[in-house]
């Protein structure tokens, strides 16, 4: 116990340490004292105490996706939503059994109300020796992409072979993903290509050889898929799990998990995600897990997370900020104690996205890591939290 309170406590000095790495003459990020300021919700206790389950919940419906099966997808994790070409689509990576081992594929699936879906179809496929992991729906320039990651997998020796990020063209013909396309080595993207101000696509990750190493962004995608610059991003190991959008300013906000802290990570860039000021720990709670940030047609901010920190992924819920720095309002999306499972999963809400289409939030996740399941919560939801 000595020993993970001494790292804690070097893990916040390093980070709210940090300085900011923007160049001479651009326009300045906020101190890290105003970074690491991100809880701002009144009338809770501290966050240690606070009894999640008991926050409001937004009004919504619910439906599964797919559930695994046992010894062919057992293992169901990292979905990703849109709506596109007059459908829902999702994707998610499943396995055998457990996260990460040989065999790992990427499957998706579509619906027309966000509902009802269609049976799943492969858009990977299986690797004997490695495994693919979903990298989320990407809309390029009026095309849909499927991003898939194919990595070295867990409990078996590694081929030496690269990491490879591919993308699968949506067919609007036959309603399917045609052959991947290889648009990066030695990388793994954390969160969908988002166009920062400056027009280039930007999409935040890592090398994709282990996790806790040096976080990078690949800028670019612009004149071609494979047309990136990847850069490190300031700091290394302790964080991951990187997300971004954009400020009303033009400027950038990254949020990262750290597991050893249960607090997110930020940092800042004001020039459209070349350089980044190194992060800072907030006061914002969570579990260790994955998050999402984006911002409502309606201009308020969407934080999907799991709040708790005694590291359970239950419950899952939506924070909110009208500038994108504070949060100030939360409520739960779920926060029952969700029942399936084969005895080898983690339980709870894990790895939430979302996309906003026709006035709804269409949120999608993974239960207890064994099924998909998806809740649709109108956008007036969020804006009845300020009246």
């Amino acid at each position: 116990m000595a020993r993970r309170s001494e790292r804690t406590r070097r893990l916040a000095g390093l980070f709210l340490a940090a300085r900011l790495l923007i160049p001479a003459g651009a326009d300045t990020a906020p101190p890290p004292e105003e970074l690491a300021r991100m809880w701002a919700v009144p009338g809770l206790p501290e966050v240690e105490h606070i009894a999640w389950a008991d926050l409001p919940a937004y009004r919504s419906r619910s439906s599964v996706i797919i559930r695994g099966v046992p010894g062919d997808s057992g293992h169901m994790h990292h979905p990703s939503i849109v709506y596109f070409d007059g459908r829902y689509l999702a994707a998610w990576n499943d396995g055998y059994r457990l996260e990460d081992r040989p065999g790992q594929r990427v499957r998706f699936a579509t619906s027309a109300d966000g509902l009802a879906w269609s049976a799943p179809q492969e858009l990977s496929g299986r690797h004997p020796r490695r495994r693919y992991t979903t990298g989320g729906l990407w809309i390029r320039d009026g095309e849909l992409y499927a991003l898939a990651a194919l990595r070295d997998a867990r409990d078996i020796e590694p081929t030496g072979e690269d990491p490879l990020l591919f993308a699968y063209r949506w067919d609007r013909r036959t309603g399917r993903f045609g052959e991947g396309q290889v648009i990066l080595r030695e990388y793994f993207a954390q969160n969908v290509p988002q166009r920062a101000p400056d027009g280039d696509w930007l999409v935040l990750g890592k090398d994709g050889r282990s996790s806790w190493q040096t976080m990078k962004s690949a800028k670019g995608g612009v004149r071609a898929l494979a047309d990136w610059t990847v850069r490190d991003l300031p700091a290394a190991g302790p964080m991951e799990e990187a997300e971004w959008y954009a400020l009303p300013n033009g400027h950038l906000v990254a949020h990262f998990r750290t597991r050893p802290l249960r607090r997110l990570l930020r940092s800042y860039s004001v020039d459209s995600g070349v350089t980044w000021t190194n992060p800072v720990v907030t006061d914002f709670p969570e579990a260790g897990a994955r998050h999402h940030g984006l911002r409502l047609s309606n201009g308020l901010y969407a934080l999907l997370v799991n709040p708790n920190t005694s590291g359970q992924r239950l419950p899952f819920s939506i924070a909110l900020s009208r500038d994108g720095l504070r949060y100030d309002r939360i409520a739960n999306v779920r926060a029952d104690s969700p029942s399936g499972g084969h005895g080898n999963e983690r339980p709870g809400y894990h790895y939430m996205r979302g996309f906003e289409h026709g006035g709804q939030l269409i949120t999608i996740y993974s239960i207890n890591q064994a099924d998909i399941g998806v809740t649709l919560i109108p956008i007036t939801e969020f804006e009845a939290l300020y009246r």
